[in-house]
């Protein structure tokens, strides 16, 4: 690839087929980025570094005591793409920021040298695109699919967050554990954009680190902001010796949004497609412990079977701590879930109904209580003075204090470096997957490891984050029969498990129930989660089982009309339906029902979806069309605790649930529907 290099006075400036590239020869910083013929979307605001190093503790930013310096530059190329290296000071630091640039899209990651003679501890790294804007600030709006923003934002609102501050509800309606973002690409895709859709010009940005997560955030400045992931990297860096952090992708197109992501889904290649089943499947999220143990479960599966369950996922069975997934000991059962001769025969009585039967497998720590402690000290993560990693370490990086990930209050981390641990949990599943014949496992938060600092170099502290999946892969590869599931929605995830129980549409889900976000809203969030990847690995739920610590409210709608309006909107949209323990008691009037809808109507597993189908309508009112071939169904919500009426333009067919009152009457070239409080309908298109 052809390039041009020259050095003005506060930039060096780099011009390849496509893109205009500039760096700050103060900061060393990337501030100028531009598409030929469109407008610069970078360095729109005061100098500010591009990379940043937490040392010695978590707060320890380096730029908060000194500035980053330009040193030099590299640059060096072939026949595919230019790569620029920048070589920038940061305290004692030498950090080598590398971007490769190709066609469409950049790629940047970093090595950091201990350039002083002592031994470092490193607690983070932040990856940092500054000041950024995409043309018009009145008409430039910011997205973060897949998170807890807002759909189309306008940049005077994203421009108002800080990093320090909690984001307020109208930047991220659904926020959880403190943040709008998920970590990245564990949790989420991490995929934040700017746009002008007048231009049209979108400015994309995520991270695909494959050891360590990162978190995104933004800090807003005047009509800008900086776009910028904080990566989870910890560990000793000795004297001399570098340590690699990346990749970052940024990419700016002419493609207009949510049409850009497809440049996303074609650099994310998903290893592990989603399974064919689970587009079809109603899953049964059970604690056999609530149920009176297995025999009491087993009572209920031709009630269950009725309902259209064909998959249960059992939580642990054997003894847990305060919280079910924190281990106790892998080698009993609860007698609280009964014996194994039990076990058995739940199991194939399920079989016996069709059922799939799926084992919750915890993988980060242990109770309290555990004797794994006593007998097995050597397995736990420890900070460097020896003492055990509990809970969320205080030394912890932003983000594995998630509360998607992090440990419960009191739960002692298993050190995934430890081979002889791993080969344990191994066997332990696989042994487990052939005595009881199972189906499948769900897989209970496999990120992120807690920093284990007791070790020193060559190994990071956090390096046994990316064993934890690799030991559920070498687990597929041996039992490939085995259907893996995961409760964490990230990309990364797929690397094992082909389905995901989505966590930020369940969010997003209970605030369209409090009116935090519209039903437009919701669409909007749910057409452009589509183009991040297939739909059909989501699963969606309104309760699971840590809904209680993570979202209590959900918890609270349990048998409420507005929980069924919840339960339709979810089906709807495209989310394959978990059942948790006792809703389908509480919903007994509209679940089965529209379960029952669920199974005989392909169009509405498989149909394309038109969201918002029938034009204008109240603001509290959604609507859905899927088609299939020449089946054609709109489903109809009404999420206000008032009766409304609209007109539909469009010629709709008979109610086919038929549950709630409706009025219906022709005006003029359309029909108006008159629809009950929290009313549920869906028609014949």
């Amino acid at each position: 690839m052809s390039y041009e290099l020259s050095e003005q006075l506060d930039q060096i400036v780099l011009h390849t087929g496509n893109y205009t590239l500039g760096w700050s020869t103060d900061s060393g910083a990337l501030v100028y980025l531009q598409r030929h013929g469109s407008p610069n979307v970078l360095g729109h605001g005061p100098a500010i570094a591009g990379v940043d190093v937490a040392l010695s503790g978590p707060a320890n930013w380096i730029t908060a005591k000194t500035f980053a310096r330009y040193l030099w530059h590299r640059v060096s190329a072939d026949e595919n793409q230019v790569v620029m290296t920048v070589f920038v000071g940061l305290g004692p630091l030498k950090i080598f920021d590398h971007y490769r640039i190709a066609c469409d899209a950049i790629t940047r990651w970093i090595e950091i040298e201990n350039v002083s003679g002592d031994d470092l501890r490193l607690y983070g790294v932040r990856l940092i695109v500054p000041h950024a804007r995409v043309g018009n600030s009145a008409q430039c709006r910011f997205e973060a699919p897949g998170n807890s923003v807002r759909p189309r934002l306008p940049l005077e609102i994203a421009a108002t967050q800080d990093r320090n501050v909690l984001p307020r509800r109208f930047f991220a309606p659904g926020l959880r554990g403190g943040s709008a973002f998920e970590p990245a690409p564990t949790q989420g895709a991490g995929v934040m954009a700017l746009y002008d859709n007048e231009l049209p010009l979108t400015l994309l940005c995520w991270y695909a680190g494959d050891d360590e997560a990162a978190l995104p955030y933004v800090q807003g400045h005047c009509d800008t902001v900086s776009l910028a992931y904080e990566v989870a990297v910890t560990g000793w860096l000795r004297s001399d010796q570098r340590l690699a952090a990346g990749p970052q992708h940024i990419v700016l197109t002419t493609q207009p949004w949510p049409a850009a992501l497809a440049i996303y889904r074609a650099l994310t290649p998903l290893p592990q497609p989603p399974a064919a089943w689970l587009r079809d499947a109603v899953l049964y999220v059970a604690d056999l412990r609530q149920h009176g143990g297995a025999d009491g479960l087993c009572t209920r599966l031709p009630e269950l079977a009725t309902l259209g369950v064909d998959t249960l996922c059992l939580l642990p069975w054997h003894p847990v701590g305060e919280r079910p997934h924190l281990i106790g000991d892998l080698e009993r059962i609860d007698p609280a879930c009964g014996d194994e001769s039990e076990l058995h025969h739940l199991i194939a009585t399920a079989h016996h109904h069709g059922m799939r039967v799926l084992l919750d497998v915890a993988m980060q720590g242990c109770a309290p209580d555990s004797r794994y402690l006593s007998e097995h000290p050597e397995w736990f993560a420890r900070d460097d003075a020896g003492a055990f990693a509990i809970g969320i370490p205080p030394d912890a990086p932003a983000a594995a204090r998630h509360p998607g990930v992090a440990l419960p209050p009191g739960g002692y981390h298993f050190d995934w470096t430890r081979s002889d641990w791993r080969l344990y949990w191994q066997q332990w599943v696989i042994e487990h997957i052939d005595r009881f014949a199972l189906d499948g496992l769900r897989i209970v938060s496999p990120y992120n490891a807690a920093p284990a600092w007791i070790r020193r170099p060559p190994l990071r502290a956090s390096a046994g984050t990316a064993l934890m999946a690799q030991a559920v892969n070498e687990i597929a590869a041996l039992r490939p029969h085995v259907a893996i599931l995961c409760t964490l929605s990230g990309p990364r995830s797929a690397q094992f498990a082909s389905g995901w129980f989505d966590y930020p549409s369940h969010h997003m889900l209970i605030h369209l129930a409090m009116r935090r976000i519209t039903p437009a809203e919701w669409c909007a969030y749910q057409a452009d989660y589509a183009e991040l990847y297939p739909a059909t690995y989501r699963i969606g739920f309104l309760e699971m089982h840590d809904t209680a610590d993570c979202n209590p409210l959900a918890d609270g709608l349990r048998g409420s009309r507005l929980a069924q309006a919840l339960w339709a909107v979810m089906l709807l949209s495209g989310l394959t339906p978990a059942i948790w323990n006792g809703q389908e008691t509480a919903d007994r009037d509209l679940l089965p029902r529209l379960l029952a809808l669920w199974r005989r109507e392909p169009a509405l597993r498989h149909g394309a979806i038109e969201w918002q189908a029938l034009g204008a309508i109240p603001a509290d009112v959604l609507a859905i069309r899927r088609t299939l071939g020449e089946r054609s169904l709109v489903g109809v919500v009404n999420l206000g605790a008032l009766p409304c009426r609209f007109i539909a333009t469009q010629r709709l067919g008979a109610d086919v649930l038929g549950l709630f009152p409706i009025s219906r009457e022709r005006r003029g070239m359309g029909e108006e529907l008159r629809l009950s409080a929290f009313g549920v309908y869906c028609f014949e298109g």
